[in-house]
């Protein structure tokens, strides 16, 4: 079958669409999709270019790329239930080193759940990491309830636009912080105040917040110290030092007020997100949809890091 791999790490010229890469085989609570569209995340990126290779991605080289997948199931485990051969799917892997990308993908039937009726197949494709993440971080960490303060840091990208609007659906105030060029996208998509950071540092805003999701990963939460006080959450979405040594804190039950994002693919969360995006509480925004013979370009697209929404591929 196709697929989308790369034998080494590197710039996006790794990449390369080859013909015959072995398919999947299907085991009780798997699914077999084809393919339709796949969305590209930073993390993708990351991936390629050789990040977590000694630590969480191990897996041997070369290796399919992507995490997120849309299609139609073409076949289905024996103790698969949530979905049917013929039903249009959205979902993402949860395997950290991602392998979806190709012409069939195999994902774990709670890996998945029916996409929204009221998109394209490619569109659905760009929601389930990004909107997932967003709502894990938002729902999960920073408990965001009605009424609440949120800022939210890189709101404009493929997840921020999607925590923007998750935020609103959960009942919050949401400031956003993105560049000049994409204060009117962000205030499309809901937010309350819309902060530009070329005008303002975003650690200066002048707001106390009930919660802080660093989307970009730039901050620590002593960066917003005035703005969270002694209660508020900072969420990030950037293994680094600090924002380890915090989740390690938040586990051990000593401080849960800095955390790290960590998304994980399921049919539950799928299917909330389905419903959002079918009552038109929430919508993807796809920037730009490219071929997959053109996964170079797309993941270039995505290294320049001023994407408004998303960046899917074409199956």
């Amino acid at each position: 079958m196709k697929a989308l791999i790369y034998k080494k790490f590197g710039d996006p010229s790794v990449l390369e669409v080859v013909d015959n890469w072995p398919p999947p085989v299907l085991s009780p609570n798997t699914v077999l999709i084809k393919s339709i569209g796949g969305s590209v995340n930073p993390k993708d990126v990351l991936l390629r270019r050789g990040k977590f290779a000694k630590t969480l991605a191990r897996d041997p080289l070369p290796r399919v790329a992507g995490h997120d997948i849309a299609g139609e199931v073409v076949e289905i485990g024996k103790d698969v239930s949530n979905v049917s051969a013929g039903d249009i799917v959205f979902g993402m892997t949860n395997k950290f080193s991602g392998g979806v990308h190709s012409e069939f993908a195999l994902l774990d039937s709670n890996e998945v759940s029916c996409a929204p009726l009221n998109i394209s197949t490619v569109e659905a494709s760009s929601i389930p990491l990004a909107a997932q993440t967003a709502l894990t971080a938002l729902r999960d960490l920073c408990k965001v309830v009605a009424g609440q303060r949120v800022l939210i840091n890189g709101a404009s990208g493929g997840v921020g636009h999607f925590a923007i609007q998750i935020a609103k659906a959960l009942g919050a105030e949401v400031h956003a912080v993105c560049g000049p060029g994409h204060i009117d996208f962000v205030t499309s998509l809901g937010a309350d105040v819309v902060h530009d950071y070329t005008v303002k540092p975003v650690p200066a805003i002048a707001s106390s917040f009930h919660s802080v999701f660093d989307v970009f990963g730039n901050f620590s939460r002593k960066a917003f110290a005035k703005q969270l006080g002694t209660r508020g959450v900072f969420v990030s979405t950037v293994p680094n030092l600090t924002t380890l040594c915090g989740e390690l804190f938040a586990h051990m039950g000593f401080n849960k007020r800095s955390r790290l994002v960590q998304v994980k693919s399921s049919t539950t969360d799928l299917t909330q997100i389905r419903e959002w995006v079918e009552n038109g509480r929430l919508k993807p925004h796809v920037e730009m949809v490219y071929p997959l013979a053109d996964a170079r370009e797309a993941h270039r697209h995505i290294e320049g890091k001023h994407t408004a929404g998303k960046i899917v591929l074409s199956f």
